[in-house]
């Protein structure tokens, strides 16, 4: 399944269905899988199962936390608001100088348009968050962009694509 989330309407997206949020209260749900920092929760959906979608606090990795009716955990699925063009609305780039502007637009729409499964074959999630972070001019965490860095060549043999973030 493909997920997908909407920052801005809190709607879940998971292969084309749209899931509004039912609830949006920000409590503390978890750790975060990827650095064990305190998730917190974003919004509430019901989707077959309940899905709560969280951001860490400290590496900002969204992850979508399924449980079932009874409430007992089942699983953690990272998810990328990136994920489909149609969720796709944010803007690039706002604040930087214009002759920067132009290359983060380019980079982000070359990330942008690789598929999220190539890139979850050879990064890790925090790693891809950081990727499309800096690709926007955002701040990113350094260590997961450098782990991210390492990791181009392998990218680029294995799929024929060359990342420049």
């Amino acid at each position: 399944m493909n997920y997908g989330y909407d920052l801005k309407n809190n709607v879940l997206y998971i292969d084309r269905n749209s899931i509004p949020a039912y609830n949006i209260e920000k409590n503390e749900i978890g750790v975060c899988s990827a650095c064990a920092a305190n998730l917190l929760s974003i919004s509430y959906h019901s989707f077959d199962d309940l899905v709560i979608v969280a951001k860490c606090s400290s590496c900002n990795l969204i992850s979508a936390n399924i449980y079932n009716v009874d409430w007992i955990w089942l699983d953690e699925i990272v998810i990328s608001h990136f994920l489909s063009e149609n969720i796709q609305n944010e803007n690039v780039g706002c604040g930087l100088q214009e002759d920067r502007r132009s290359d983060v637009c380019a980079n982000f729409k070359l990330l942008k348009n690789i598929p999220m499964k190539q890139l979850q074959t050879i990064f890790s999630p925090a790693e891809i968050n950081a990727m499309f972070s800096r690709a926007k001019g955002d701040e990113c965490v350094r260590q997961y962009l450098y782990n991210a860095r390492k990791k181009y060549d392998t990218f680029e043999n294995v799929f024929g694509i060359t990342i420049n973030v």
